[in-house]
């Protein structure tokens, strides 16, 4: 082969990652700069102009209650809905590993459902069942359990069970896939030479779909940090999370430098915490000690 044909042959695998590296480039790249440069700016409210005014958005972030407050509230709840995502999807992915092809497809179908109905339409589904004069407080007031509405919305619960809701089929899928890999003769194996069935789930099973379940958790925790529409018609104006801080800023104060600064800590907060569990999960595996 000559080296001209060498060189065509070197340039092949980026002239095909070419498209994709342009979209990400000017879709990802690009925007994150120009946030990154705002957020250095401050606004004139007597000219409406931007002047600038270095990393002062950021210092005023960190030293002041409300907005580690409202940081603090926002990976709260998107850890929590993160680790309900995964006790409650784990159980319904190996559930559908256990049933035949038939069943695999219905619960898939039932899963992916709920995925093609708008995120807006579930959230205000939830409206109906937590208000004062919903289906649960009804229900409780009928079975005399409560003797006034219980005040379900606007709070935190309420916007972890939407999340929730909205989330789970991100935390099942990928939980599913890791299952469907493991092969089912390791498990076999592991009783064959005297672990009973709880035991060879424990030893072989979850340590080998724990890919899964990161792939899940990394999913829903960052689609949780950062969602707008649940806690926004769930939480109400009171209990906000940075994405609506930054609506707040943004679209009712026009104060695009702070609110850029708020979107780039949020982004940079979760990013950490993604590659700080996917870290902790690797010395997890590489602790692991079949016996």
């Amino acid at each position: 082969m000559s080296a001209a044909s060498r060189r065509r042959v070197g340039l092949l695998p980026w002239l095909l990652l070419a498209p994709g590296l342009l979209l990400f480039l000017f879709f990802v790249i690009v925007p994150l700069a120009i946030m990154a440069s705002t957020s250095t700016y401050q606004l004139d409210r007597t000219t409406g102009q931007l002047v600038p005014d270095g990393l002062s958005h950021y210092a005023s972030f960190l030293r002041d209650p409300f907005y580690l407050g409202v940081l603090g509230r926002t990976l709260r709840l998107a850890a929590i809905t993160t680790i309900l995502a995964a006790l409650v999807g784990y159980p319904v992915a190996y559930a559908m590993i256990k049933a035949s092809p038939r069943q695999q497809a219905s619960l898939l179908l039932i899963i992916l459902a709920p995925l093609l109905v708008s995120v807006v339409v579930r959230t205000f589904g939830w409206l109906v069942l937590l208000g004062p004069n919903g289906a649960i407080n009804s229900l409780l007031l009928g079975l005399d359990l409560i003797r006034e509405p219980l005040r379900l919305l606007y709070s935190e619960t309420a916007i972890v069970l939407g999340l929730l809701h909205v989330l789970l089929p991100f935390a099942i899928l990928p939980i599913f896939a890791s299952l469907r890999n493991i092969d089912p003769d390791l498990h076999r194996a592991a009783q064959n030479l005297g672990a009973g069935p709880a035991y060879a789930f424990w030893r072989v099973t979850l340590p080998l779909s724990l890919p899964g379940i990161a792939a899940g958790s990394m999913i829903v925790f960052a689609l949780s940090s950062s969602a707008f529409v649940t806690p926004a018609v769930l939480g109400g104006a009171r209990l906000k999370v940075m994405s609506t801080l930054v609506y707040q800023q943004i679209m009712q104060l026009a104060d695009f430098p702070r609110g850029a600064a708020i979107a780039l800590i949020l982004m940079g907060i979760s990013v950490s915490a993604v590659l700080a569990y996917l870290w902790a999960l690797e010395r997890g595996r590489s602790g692991i000690v079949f016996d």
